[in-house]
């Protein structure tokens, strides 16, 4: 590719792991070029007005696994970024029961001895137990995930690494494998006996995924923070963002451009540009052509390989994976804009701690089983799981003086709507509308609160924030498609069939979730490429082209 721009690196995509990985990229002296589509960056970690005075995050709106070694590198605490830490979780039924579930281990035992004694004591036990499967799963976060099938010399010291983890972990590896393998309802049935206590701690099962929770592997979800707080790093605590999550990537952008990185906004990447066999840079949709010694996609798999590139140029048994690879969202979104704080029935009035939490209302295991099988079926959900949440509680500056903003997101929503059931611009409102009426059932006089709304579909996701089927995680979180698995067996290391293109988002291993592990662990394999005799030699020949 001869004449135009030409870097050293240029990354598809400014979400928060394509920032992460062009910042140490250009901090080991390289020279990236960040392109994002859109005139902000974040990618899925923006904050936005949608009505006046009223602003919210799109689509993350929490931060709970932030690593803490990207954390300090790019000095976001010096960058301003103060994150409030979330209030207890209440979580709400139809009949009429309510659970507050905190940080004290104390204070949760409390309130679930009102329906169970035995689940009380169990409580600690439970959390002791997931505590010692995330010493087995923590340290792989920040790891890049061995091949079996192929090791080469380099990847001994992370091979030496896991079986050190192995064999002090030994007796704890049954367990491991059997959470992995098992479901969400049939691991909490050996700890709990209330329904209203295994559908508080199970609801995470259907969250960003088509499964219910009595669906083999969905159990790894209640391992997911524990691990993340492991593993060296991570906010463990769910917090929010003052000024809201896209303060977080646009300080990324400026750690970025300092450390000599540049972040182009409002520049769509059309391809990857593929010369024998090799990525050697992007065409935008304007047609500008961008050379580079190495491509790094934060794109999701499904959009990079059958947008970006081509199924043409990849392998049949590779494309013949993605295919079956799971990334179709069930959520819809909403944003409220409202005139005044919510009061949740049988919960004290006023400006009390639980309304700066996560709120979950919603069925039991049965219930969200049913949902989801709908869901699968191409169903709207007509009495979906709902969570809600208040980010002014927390930070007022998000919303006029006096006024707030509730996000919510709406479960068990199919992307691919069955054939019978119309399209989304035909059922949007009315999903918002029932959404609404059912919170309007445990927080009277919310739905007159109303003075504006947002309602984004898994359709209008993937549309507004570039994500395949609308699926915030760039995949589902079950074992067939974590670690070694993520997002294909066999290229779970960041490489891809296209040699000199990398993969850096949630599609990766460890992950979705704000933690910029994704981007550091890509940026790292990038620089050992780049700094073998074969990729300094690959480097020169780039830089003479």
């Amino acid at each position: 590719m001869g004449g135009g721009e030409r870097y050293d690196a240029v990354i598809v995509g400014g979400g928060h792991n394509g920032l992460v990985a062009g910042f140490y990229l250009a901090r080991a002296g390289l020279q990236p070029l960040v392109l994002e589509r859109r005139e902000i960056v974040g990618g899925c970690c923006v904050t936005e007005e949608f009505a006046p005075g009223f602003r919210a995050s799109t689509g993350a709106y929490v931060v709970s696994m932030l690593r803490e070694p990207v954390w300090r590198d790019m000095r976001l605490a010096e960058r301003g970024i103060l994150i409030d830490p979330a209030g207890p979780s209440l979580y709400g039924f139809p009949g009429g029961e309510r659970l507050l579930l905190g940080e004290s281990i104390p204070a949760s035992q409390d309130e679930i001895r009102r329906f169970s004694a035995a689940d009380a004591r169990a409580l600690p036990v439970f959390e002791a137990a997931l505590g010692r499967l995330a010493e087995v799963v923590g340290p792989l976060m920040d790891m890049t995930p061995p091949d079996p099938a192929r090791v080469r010399p380099g990847d001994l010291p992370a091979l030496l690494r896991l079986a050190g983890t192995a064999r002090r972990h030994r007796a704890r590896i049954n367990d491991a494998l059997y959470l992995f393998a098992t479901s969400c309802t049939q691991y909490l049935g050996e700890f709990f006996e209330s329904e209203v206590v295994k559908a508080a701690m199970g609801w995470h099962a259907i969250n960003d995924s088509i499964a219910g929770p009595s669906t083999p592997g969905t159990a790894y979800v209640l391992l997911h923070d524990h691990a993340a707080e492991q593993a060296g790093g991570g906010l463990r605590s769910w917090g929010f963002v003052r000024g809201g999550i896209g303060r977080v990537t646009a300080a990324m952008a400026d750690a970025a451009r300092e450390a000599g990185a540049e972040v182009r906004t409002g520049a769509e990447v059309e391809r990857v540009v593929v010369e024998g066999g090799r990525a050697t840079g992007v065409e935008l949709v304007d047609g500008t052509v961008i050379g580079a010694a190495r491509v790094l996609s934060n794109a999701d798999p499904l959009r990079t390989f059958f947008d970006l590139v081509g199924a043409e140029r990849l392998p049949a048994g590779y494309v013949a994976s993605l295919r079956n690879y799971r990334c179709e969202g069930t959520s819809v979104k909403i944003n409220l804009a409202v005139d005044r704080l919510p009061e949740v029935v049988g919960m004290p009035p006023g400006r009390e701690p639980y309304l700066g939490g996560i709120m979950e209302f919603g069925g039991f295991i049965a219930a969200m089983d049913r949902a989801q099988h709908e869901a699968r079926s191409g169903m709207l959900g007509t009495d979906p799981h709902v969570e809600a949440c208040i980010p002014t509680f927390h930070d007022p500056s998000l919303a006029p003086e006096g006024k707030h903003v509730i996000t919510i997101d709406v479960n068990s929503q199919p992307y691919t709507l069955a054939p019978d059931q119309g399209t989304w611009d035909e059922h949007r409102d009315a999903v918002a509308d029932r959404a609404i009426a059912t919170l309007d059932g445990y927080m009277p006089g919310l739905a007159d609160s109303i003075l504006a709304r947002q309602v984004l579909s898994p359709v209008d996701l993937e549309s507004l924030l570039g994500i395949s089927g609308g699926h915030a995680l760039h995949g589902d979180m079950s074992f067939d498609q974590l670690f070694t698995l993520r997002p294909v067996r066999g290229h779970a290391d960041y490489r891809t069939p296209i040699e000199g293109l990398y993969l850096c988002g949630a599609g990766t291993h460890p992950g979705g979730g704000v933690s910029g592990a994704n981007g550091r662990n890509c940026a790292r394999e990038v620089l050992r490429d780049a700094r073998s005799p074969a990729g300094r030699l690959r480097a020169r020949a780039a830089r003479r082209s």
